[in-house]
């Protein structure tokens, strides 16, 4: 009898968790998470802002909280077409600021977004966009980089300065820091992470290897996101 019961409780012990790995496989799912920056804060109460939830599973009045989103921006393309953040409403895309001129840290930064663009070559609803003060930087980017026109937009704001709008529009300097030693990069270094409804999702410092591949990473996940 004792003999039984160990050998029960032994096929037991095997069994059970071959079965619920066989049950997570089957019908379970991976969840991966990706912070959204930048709540929206009520100037009046300094609450929170929120909104319906479009997902209703936790009820009628379940409320979503409302993130600040990169308002549009207007410019020109190194052809002269008009451009603006508009045209990238529904696609995820990755921001960075080249500025006056193309130095060392814009090499870095070009030869790392020229990587991030062939990794992504296949994936077509993935942009990435420059921001430059001069159409000499948009023609060198361009020449030097390898740049595909529809899939690397190389934009020269119309009233702006490449500066204003990394600092105010995609709020590099006020991004939270998390203790990671390539937090400590310039605006010019920076790169953003932007999902398809204009919500800051990611800051990475473009001049370091292994930020960038967070940055391919997070795109991913984003793009897992996008999907479900």
């Amino acid at each position: 009898m004792a003999r039984l019961l160990k050998a029960g409780t032994l096929l037991l012990l095997l069994v059970v968790p071959a079965f619920i790995f066989l049950f997570l496989k089957i019908f379970g799912e991976n969840q991966f998470t990706l912070q959204t920056f930048f709540p929206v804060i009520d100037a009046k109460t300094g609450k929170i802002e929120t909104r319906p939830a479009q997902n209703t599973f936790f009820g009628s009045k379940a409320q979503d909280t409302v993130f600040y989103a990169i308002p549009e921006i207007a410019g020109t393309l190194p052809d002269q077409k008009g451009f603006s953040t508009n045209l990238l409403k529904g696609k995820p895309y990755i921001a960075s600021f080249i500025g006056l001129d193309c130095d060392t840290t814009c090499s870095k930064v070009a030869a790392q977004l020229n990587r991030v663009q062939d990794i992504f070559a296949e994936r077509p609803e993935v942009m990435l966009l420059s921001y430059v003060d001069r159409d000499s930087v948009a023609e060198h980017l361009r020449k030097s980089y390898e740049v595909q026109p529809d899939k690397w937009l190389i934009a020269k704001p119309d009233t702006l300065e490449t500066t204003f709008i990394a600092e105010q529009y995609y709020r590099i300097k006020q991004r939270p820091m998390t203790g990671r030693k390539n937090e400590t990069f310039t605006l010019y270094e920076g790169l953003v992470l932007i999902d398809p409804e204009g919500h800051i999702r990611g800051f990475y410092n473009g001049t370091d290897k292994e930020d960038i591949d967070r940055l391919v990473l997070e795109t991913r996940v984003l793009l897992d996101i996008i999907s479900k």
